[in-house]
């Protein structure tokens, strides 16, 4: 038996499930409500997502989990190394974080997410969130625009990325951390996304699964 407890919207998250889907293990799905500390405390003893259990072992942090999830898949599924690539693009992200983030998270809890179906779930996140942002979600969505600016600048010069079209369609450990990142992107309506990035990310979603947010972007 295989289970990873999750959130939908967790790029961390993502990264297990991504490399669950392409490896072809079969897995139970456990959504997680945001305010749910117990179940996690109860599995590894801290507030922490995904949590994967196989066979009666609990392995935490995103990484470990994915190269458990490598193993145990199916072998002919290669992963393709990770390259400099990952750390380049990551941290090119990572400039634009104090508009990406705000972005995001006033956005997430409002589009019908599992993790959010309770309204003490959404407290939870928005107390927290506005506190690592240091606004209201509120003032958060009446700097869209702007913030907006800042990202698009970001990711026209963000370094070139990899398509999986290119490479004999397999999946990279560089996929693995950068996808996750991007896909949070998609939530945020009429973001002007290179054509690179929006063919990457339609390429690794169809690869792996993951759904993205186009359709319900606010």
């Amino acid at each position: 038996m295989t289970r990873i407890y999750l959130y939908d919207h967790c790029p961390f998250c993502v990264r297990a499930t991504m490399v669950a889907a392409y490896k072809q293990v079969p897995f139970e799905r456990v959504v997680l409500l945001n305010d749910d500390e117990k179940t996690c405390h109860d599995l590894i003893g801290k507030k922490m997502v995904p949590i994967l259990e196989h066979d009666g072992e609990i392995t935490a942090e995103s990484l470990d989990i994915c190269h458990k999830l490598d193993q145990i898949g199916n072998a002919a599924r290669v992963i393709t190394p990770q390259t400099p690539l990952s750390k380049a693009v990551t941290e090119h992200l990572a400039t634009a974080g104090s508009a990406m983030w705000p972005l995001n998270f006033a956005r997430i809890t409002r589009i019908g997410l599992p993790e959010f179906a309770t309204e003490s779930a959404r407290e939870y996140f928005r107390v927290n969130k506005e506190k690592m942002i240091g606004e209201s979600f509120d003032a958060a969505l009446a700097r869209t625009e702007a913030d907006k600016v800042v990202v698009e600048a970001m990711l026209a010069s963000l370094p070139a990325l990899s398509l999986p079209s290119h490479r004999d369609n397999l999946l990279s450990w560089d996929d693995v951390m950068i996808f996750p990142m991007l896909r949070c992107l998609t939530l945020i309506r009429d973001l002007k996304l290179p054509t690179i990035v929006s063919d990457y990310l339609e390429q690794v979603s169809q690869l792996t699964g993951v759904d993205l947010y186009f359709d319900r972007a606010i």
